[in-house]
């Protein structure tokens, strides 16, 4: 199996689509994983997500390889996240009580559904509460389980400012039920 890198130059150097193609399809499901808890609607993820795929691939010929793909394609996506919200902020945002793609109740039985439906809703809730920037140091290494550092360098802060964020996040999440948004990254 080809690395990122190696798909990236063969796709620029020689324009296989193929390459690209195998990219996209690597990274869709995580970018797209990133981006909901950031907006909290299936539509407007979707919407990113092909944004953030678009403007991946018209900037790929900026990519130099000093990071990591992943890393920079990361960065992409939540760069467009924080661009869509700043445009966001003037206008109210719907909620959508809806499940998350994927996100199944561990069983069938009904107080099962109904205490997974309560928890997704408390934690969508916390999550609108928090400024863009914390909801992401939050959804990063807690939701998404990237490491610190590499956070830090999706966002373009030192790792000291991630550390501080994801603080910061927590304090102001710190609530009954919420436990799982304030451990500890590893």
């Amino acid at each position: 199996m080809k690395s990122d890198e190696q798909l990236v130059a063969s796709f620029r150097d020689h324009g296989r689509r193929e390459a690209l193609e195998e990219l996209t399809e690597r990274h869709l499901g995580r970018v797209r994983a990133m981006i909901y808890p950031m907006v909290l609607d299936h539509a407007s993820a979707d919407e990113l997500t092909q944004e953030v795929f678009l403007r991946a691939i018209r900037g790929l010929a900026a990519f130099q390889g000093r990071s990591q793909f992943s890393t920079w394609l990361y960065r992409v996506a939540m760069n467009t996240v924080h661009s869509f919200l700043a445009r966001q902020c003037r206008s109210p945002v719907t909620f959508y009580s809806d499940v998350p793609e994927g996100v199944q109740p561990p069983a069938k039985v009904p107080d099962c559904v109904a205490m997974q439906a309560e928890l997704e809703s408390a934690v969508e809730t916390a999550l609108r509460e928090l400024p863009p920037k914390l909801r992401a140091a939050i959804v990063l290494t807690t939701l998404e389980k990237i490491e610190v550092g590499e956070a830090a360098r999706i966002e373009g802060y030192s790792r000291a400012t991630m550390y501080w964020r994801i603080h910061e996040a927590r304090k102001r999440l710190r609530r009954p039920g919420l436990w799982m948004l304030t451990a500890v990254p590893g």
